[in-house]
């Protein structure tokens, strides 16, 4: 998870106030060329539609591979599905060696899945840090929809591991990532 300064939380509350909470950061080797984000839906635990939207960011620089850091921005604005990936390479001295860049999907309609129809609205992000694997999804943020109004949630990790947990809600919008 990516923790924003008090300057920067005014910031992104005055651009994006659904994305407050939504920010993830990253660092992976040379060895990866890409980072996948996108989302999958479930409705009371059962997996509707998966691996939706995709946004892809390339880890590629003119002078080869390089040690890549970032962060992704996911989350739901109206019928708006949201995901910016920032990235930027560094050298092996841990200086900036190249410029950085920027990849989004922002707003895609999801009018087909909405959120319209329930009485609460929360979210559930990482807790700490996690290790990065090649070609493994990692759930990173979730916004959950439910008509309890009494709605608690566990950290994404934990809620993702837990079908029984998923399955309480009436709706799950549950962002991750590929680093491939």
């Amino acid at each position: 998870p990516y923790s924003l300064s008090d300057e920067d939380s005014e910031m992104v509350s005055l651009v994006a106030p659904s994305a407050e909470d939504a920010i993830t950061q990253f660092a992976v080797d040379e060895t990866y060329k890409r980072v996948c984000v996108g989302y999958d839906y479930y409705e009371q635990g059962k997996l509707v539609k998966e691996n939706d939207a995709k946004c892809e960011f390339p880890f590629t620089y003119d002078s080869g591979p390089k040690d890549s850091y970032g962060k992704i921005c996911t989350f739901i604005d109206d019928d708006n599905i949201v995901i910016n990936i920032y990235g930027k390479a560094y050298d092996k001295s841990g200086k900036p060696a190249e410029a950085d860049g920027l990849g989004s999907k922002e707003p895609f309609s999801n009018e087909h899945l909405t959120l319209d129809d329930v009485n609460t609205i929360s979210i559930s992000m990482l807790d700490g840090p996690v290790d990065i694997e090649k070609n493994k999804k990692i759930y990173i943020f979730a916004t959950i929809g439910d008509n309890d109004d009494d709605l608690e949630v566990a950290d994404i990790s934990t809620l993702m591991e837990d079908n029984k947990l998923l399955s309480s809600y009436d709706k799950c919008f549950a962002f991750y990532a590929i680093f491939k």
